[in-house]
């Protein structure tokens, strides 16, 4: 997806959604079968062995701690699915957009989803609605004029 303002020169694409090549919920977050049936997150795997999604979307913190979540709460889980996606996040200090990975893993204390921060100024990342265009600043003139497309 495509983001331009129409107030000035912005243009940005954003990948979101699910990827095609990616496995089931954890597995896509750990190189292989054979890490995701010990458990070992990602940050304990060979660095040049990268899994589907990638560091730039998904910290090593954020990663250990959706799959230990995840085989912490697995007999509650409904048919072991979680929701997992690329998603729209935006800094509420700078403005900056970025892609992330987002899921949620809903256990008895709540849903469990990745926290993101910037890269700039360290700020938490807010998820964006791209149904709700209105919502996201532009990173260029901070103005509320952007517009998708594909």
């Amino acid at each position: 997806m495509r983001l331009r303002c129409v107030n000035c020169s912005y243009e940005e694409h954003f990948e979101t959604g699910a990827s095609k090549e990616w496995g089931e919920f954890p597995t896509m977050l750990t190189y292989g079968m054979a890490q995701y049936e010990i458990g070992l997150p990602f940050m304990f795997v060979p660095r040049f062995q990268e899994p589907a999604v990638s560091r730039q979307r998904l910290d090593d913190e954020n990663r250990a701690r959706l799959i230990h979540a995840f085989h912490a709460n697995i007999d509650t889980i409904s048919d072991r699915w979680v929701p997992h996606q690329y998603e729209l996040y935006q800094c509420p200090t700078c403005d900056g957009l970025t892609s992330r990975f987002w899921c949620a893993i809903w256990t008895d204390e709540g849903a469990l989803q990745p926290e993101h921060h910037c890269r700039k100024d360290g700020s938490l990342l807010v998820q964006r609605s791209i149904g709700d265009l209105s919502q996201i600043i532009c990173p260029s003139c901070h103005e509320r004029t952007l517009r998708a497309f594909n």
